[in-house]
């Protein structure tokens, strides 16, 4: 039997997966713990691992990023439950180290095969996501590294250079050339960045802040 738990927003969500794992034990799933959000879940249940159904968007402010690096830190298998209007996402979660992704509009019997195979093959997409993931448009990655992630996280949130470095303890000069990388690495794989709204929108693209408002 896979120990596994629920991260969503949505309580309906959450009691679903429940409800279908006690009433339906031959998908061979426990859902033994349920959250609204990462940090919740991991304060509840520091030790045991399991296989965590982790919702595309908290709601919660917290980017992709952080949400699977926290996760599979402590060990935890991460598998996507992707809504239909976020798939150009689902990239980024296995960038960061998600192992498996299955469509929110899918039956649940499909989303407990989707966890069993991923922590079995350590990465697993369901059918008719994968379908629908090859149908967008390709994106390789910029391949940044976590200072340069964390540099762009908080220059596209409205920091200036400075400020960056007040908050990161080092100079200003590096953060300019932190930023120059970035650059540099999103030009060298056709996604430019030239401009600071450029930038915003390969930061939500890429996982590393929450989307606010609209990329197009």
């Amino acid at each position: 039997m896979l120990n596994a738990a629920v991260i969503s927003p949505q309580p309906m969500t959450r009691i679903a997966m429940q409800r279908e794992a006690a009433e339906h034990p031959e998908h061979g799933v426990r859902v033994r713990a349920v959250a609204g959000n990462v940090p919740d879940f991991l304060a509840e249940n520091p030790a045991e691992e399991m296989v965590v159904l982790l919702s595309l968007n908290t709601l919660d402010g917290r980017s992709l990023v952080q949400n699977i690096t926290d996760l599979t830190a402590q060990e935890h298998t991460v598998v996507m439950l992707v809504p239909p209007d976020d798939l150009a996402r689902v990239r980024s979660a296995f960038a960061c180290g998600a192992a498996g992704a299955v469509g929110k509009w899918e039956p649940i019997r499909t989303v407990f095969r989707t966890m069993r195979l991923s922590r079995q093959l350590g990465h697993f997409v369901s059918d008719v996501l994968q379908s629908a993931l090859a149908e967008l448009p390709s994106r390789a990655p910029a391949k940044l590294s976590a200072r340069e992630r964390q540099v762009l996280a908080l220059y596209v949130d409205g920091l200036q250079e400075q400020e960056v470095a007040g908050l990161l303890e080092i100079a200003e000069s590096t953060v300019e050339e932190h930023l120059k990388r970035i650059r540099r690495k999103y030009a060298a794989v056709d996604r430019p960045a030239r401009t600071k709204l450029e930038l915003y929108k390969r930061a939500i693209e890429d996982g590393i802040i929450p989307p606010v408002l609209p990329l197009a």
